[in-house]
């Protein structure tokens, strides 16, 4: 197997890949815009189970060198290694030694802590480099099954009406604006909770990665829509975006920054939305209402007063307005009913 080898799986794309750049240019917009591209790329399979083994206490491959690495992620937090989303330009753990190298020195940690960056990032793609052969002859082969596999039934599900599905989510969330090829990699293993969107310091447009092997069918659709909607995020606020509306009436509102409603509430709409896009258009069995995110004791509050409240306005039955209105009118007679301003903390 051949060290730079790349899949592109394009999903309902047009056969000419793009360019291997960390994000994919928007494109004029057409009644058939492609809104996805799939991609899966060994490095970036290494790349995150390296990091998931690192969370874990999951024991590494039998492979020399591997123990080593890591370890070796341990010593530095994933997302200071996503400057500029760098490891998804890279092709192989020699492209990493040489991208790294161009690191800041140092990083400074959430309590003001400075701490070595370059040196540990350096580090790192070595022993990358050291366990790449091995990693894409013994282990790469059944990840490789387990993600063409996904990615196959991605494009037999989704692809038909994957126009039909952004419409439907960028159209109630007020994203219409968007116009932006989001791509998707999919890998074995990440660590937790295996669904994640990445941007670089100057970009709008974000890089999502899933793992195959947390989410699974009809589980793996609406993450990549939710984590579609973050990448689609940034480019489209201030101009109707619902999820900064949201954000924006509930400070006004009183609320605090660091308060629950403000934290989660833009979020659980995308939750919401992705579910419901897989629901009413791809999969009408499909709801998970009673576990993950919904199920979580010290988020009912929030969820007992968005999810029926988007839900109707989903139904026709109100405004994208209304639904707005009635969601921060919920939080503030919650907040006064409980008599604290952190009621819903």
């Amino acid at each position: 197997m051949r060290r730079c080898l790349l899949i592109a799986i394009l999903l309902l794309l047009p056969t000419s890949a793009f360019p291997q750049a960390t994000a994919t240019k928007s494109r004029s917009r057409g009644i058939n815009q492609k809104r996805l591209e799939v991609r899966v790329k060994p490095f970036i399979d290494l790349y995150f189970f390296v990091y998931k083994l690192s969370s874990s206490s999951d024991k590494p491959p039998e492979i020399d060198g591997f123990a080593e690495a890591v370890a070796a992620a341990r010593q530095i937090p994933l997302k200071e290694t996503l400057v500029d989303l760098v490891p998804f330009q890279c092709e192989t753990a020699a492209d990493a030694v040489r991208a790294f190298a161009q690191f800041p020195e140092t990083y400074k940690t959430s309590n003001g802590e400075i701490k070595p960056l370059r040196e540990r990032v350096v580090h790192l793609a070595k022993t990358l480099e050291l366990i790449e052969k091995p990693f894409l002859e013994r282990v790469w082969p059944q990840h490789r099954v387990a993600v063409e596999q996904a990615a196959a039934r991605v494009a037999q599900t989704l692809g038909p009406k994957e126009q039909e599905c952004f419409t439907y989510l960028t159209r109630h969330l007020g994203m219409e604006s968007a116009n932006y090829v989001v791509p998707i990699y999919l890998v074995a293993e990440t660590p937790w909770p295996g669904g994640f969107t990445m941007w670089g310091k100057e970009s709008t447009h974000g890089v999502c990665l899933l793992s195959v092997g947390v989410l699974q069918g009809s589980q793996l659709l609406s993450a990549i829509l939710h984590e579609a909607i973050h990448a689609l995020d940034l480019e489209t606020k201030g101009s109707g975006n619902v999820l900064q509306v949201l954000n924006d009436r509930l400070l006004k509102a009183g609320f605090d920054k660091d308060d629950l409603v403000v934290k989660f509430g833009p979020h659980l709409l995308v939750f919401i939305q992705s579910v419901e896009t897989v629901r009413r258009n791809l999969d009408p069995s499909y709801r998970p209402y009673e576990e993950g995110i919904f199920a979580r004791p010290g988020l009912q509050p929030v969820i007992k007063i968005e999810l029926p409240i988007w839900t109707a306005y989903l139904d026709g039955k109100m405004s994208q307005e209304d639904a707005l209105n009635q969601i921060v009118d919920g939080f503030i007679k919650a907040r006064k009913d409980a008599g604290a301003k952190t009621s819903l903390n």
